[in-house]
């Protein structure tokens, strides 16, 4: 796609007042000139950081489509999307983007919140957008005190919620209001188990040097993990491994990752992302040879001590309720997807993928029905 930035207003008749205007930013070229546009004083997610938007349009394949909207006498707010096929844009980072924003300072952000819906989409409609439906998933109902623009009265709750804890104590208090007792014990007994085998160590970080190796064994770990639960593996691409990649070896302190060693080789990993106090997992997984000593399990308990020492205040094991989660979260967070169709076949995606998240959060809010479409999904992968 040739770099490329146009205008267009949406603002053209009274039912489209107050008046927001869109721009269309397009190209690799021009992408990254709005991301390097993005100053500490604007407003984002680690998901919308300069760094993350950086890395993943570095990708090869990528086809940045920024958007800027702007109210009458406010500053621009930036939504970077991509084309992702099928004519529908979302946001960079696609589905290791966990939590989204709009960028941009507080006061556009609720200027461009007030304008609200009819006018935002009546912009979008009158611009020249490549992209014939627009998919927001992920978002932040609120972020920093600030309603989000692009959460509407008509979108749906994300399928997942994501689940996290504050950090107000030290570690040893924090474990006592969280069943420090048992919580150690079972530690202790699993900790036995490694030990009566090689040498354990935690890294709290991986060395810099040392995270392409460890990214390597990440990404062979999670692919066994995927093929026999029946899942498609999401990192398994060469775009995304280049992704992470980058990120975690050109993007400085805030991209960090974790491990638990057994005589110098990794059996459980994390990769996480900390942006203002706030303590973000991205993916982990462990070698499922050392199931039993739940690795895992060891190497979260380990960060979360880091975690308290290291000024977090805020640890968020990201999208995904599952037990060891809840043994530590007590803050549960909804997230938002929302559909724009522009063109007709554009709209009749977006109408078929917000039934598609009704139905999946049904699906998921259901134990029963979840826990045997987990089975029939494992059985189905044993077989192939």
């Amino acid at each position: 796609m040739v770099d490329a930035t146009f205008q267009r207003t949406g603002a053209a008749t009274a039912a489209r007042v107050p008046a927001v205007s869109v721009e269309v930013i397009a190209g690799v070229a021009a992408a990254r000139t709005a991301i390097d546009a993005i100053t500490p004083d604007m407003i984002h997610t680690g998901y919308q950081h300069p760094a993350m938007l950086s890395a993943w349009v570095g990708t090869a394949g990528c086809e940045p489509m920024f958007l800027t909207f702007a109210t009458d006498g406010h500053g621009p707010v930036l939504l970077p999307l991509e084309l992702c096929g099928n004519g529908v844009a979302g946001y960079c980072g696609g589905r290791h983007a966990n939590g989204n924003f709009p960028v941009g300072r507080r006061a556009d952000i609720e200027a461009l919140a007030r304008a609200g819906e009819p006018a935002i989409k009546a912009a979008l409609r009158a611009a020249d957008c490549p992209a014939g439906s627009i998919i927001l998933e992920r978002q932040h109902a609120v972020w920093n005190g600030i309603a989000n623009p692009f959460v509407f009265g008509t979108s749906v709750q994300s399928p997942n919620i994501a689940l996290s804890f504050a950090i107000d104590s030290d570690f040893d208090t924090l474990l006592t209001e969280r069943g420090g007792k048992n919580k150690r014990k079972k530690i202790r007994s699993y900790r036995r188990k490694l030990d009566a085998i090689g040498t354990v160590a935690f890294h709290h970080p991986v060395p810099v040097a040392d995270a392409p190796a460890a990214l390597d064994r990440f990404f062979a770990l999670k692919a066994e993990r995927f093929r026999a639960a029946g899942i498609s593996d999401v990192f398994g691409d060469a775009r995304t491994q280049a992704f992470f990649r980058v990120l975690f070896t050109e993007h400085g302190p805030q991209h960090e990752l974790h491990a638990l060693t057994l005589d110098d080789e990794i059996i459980a990993i994390a990769g996480t992302t900390t942006l203002d106090g706030r303590m973000t997992v991205e993916f982990g997984t462990f070698d499922v040879h050392h199931a039993p000593a739940r690795p895992g399990e060891q190497l979260f308990f380990s960060m979360i001590a880091h975690a308290c020492e290291t000024g977090v205040r805020i640890f968020d094991f990201g999208i995904g309720d599952e037990r060891y989660k809840r043994a530590w979260c007590d803050i549960e967070t909804t997230h938002y997807d929302t559909t724009i169709g522009l063109t007709l076949p554009g709209k009749m995606r977006a109408a078929a993928q917000t039934g598609r998240s009704r139905l999946v959060r049904a699906l998921k809010s259901n134990e029963r029905a979840w826990a045997l479409a987990k089975r029939v999904r494992k059985a189905l992968a044993s077989r192939s």
